[in-house]
């Protein structure tokens, strides 16, 4: 998670940022344009900049895998990571096959898009199903990179890179 990005998407300054957060302005400036390593950050203020963003710390920290997406064993479109965005490269407009609707987003957006692939975070006994992913947190990335993204109700499905997998294998 970029987060010099995500203060913009929600058109908050630093110093808003500081104060809402107790960070030191000093702090977190360079935090923000990226001038400090975050894993030179103290975990606390780590955790009050993410609980004010919304999200968890190991987002922060979390790698971006491109993969593409696939309506059974067709490929609807390609999904790349730069720095600050996300660039989609679709191969079909059919609604039933396509989940994207527009070609570069930030990681926020497609984080947004992913939790439409997950559980609802506020499920009862959500910690069951995350501990039987291996997981602590919610992250919709990093769940969908665990189920593929596959549900119940429609035929969409992801590949990330590496993989041999068709429709019949994560069905």
């Amino acid at each position: 998670m970029d987060i010099q990005t995500e203060l913009k998407l929600r058109n908050i300054s630093i110093n808003e940022c500081s104060k809402k957060t107790g960070i030191p302005y000093g702090a977190l400036y360079p935090l923000v344009h990226g001038k400090v390593n975050l894993e030179n950050c103290q975990y606390s203020t780590l955790k009050k900049l993410a609980h004010f963003l919304g999200c968890q710390v190991q987002d922060f920290f979390t790698s971006f895998e491109n993969f593409s997406v696939y309506w059974k064993n067709e490929k609807t479109a390609d999904v790349t990571f730069t720095d600050n965005q996300v660039n989609i490269t679709r191969y079909t407009t059919n609604p039933a096959k396509q989940i994207f609707s527009k070609s570069i987003m930030t990681k926020y957006e497609l984080g947004e898009i992913l939790s439409w692939r997950c559980w609802d975070k506020n499920r009862e006994n959500i910690e069951k199903y995350l501990f039987k992913l291996g997981l602590t947190e919610f992250n919709p990335y990093t769940i969908c990179r665990k189920t593929h993204g596959v549900m119940v109700q429609d035929k969409i499905w992801f590949k990330f890179n590496g993989e041999n997998l068709t429709w019949e294998n994560v069905r």
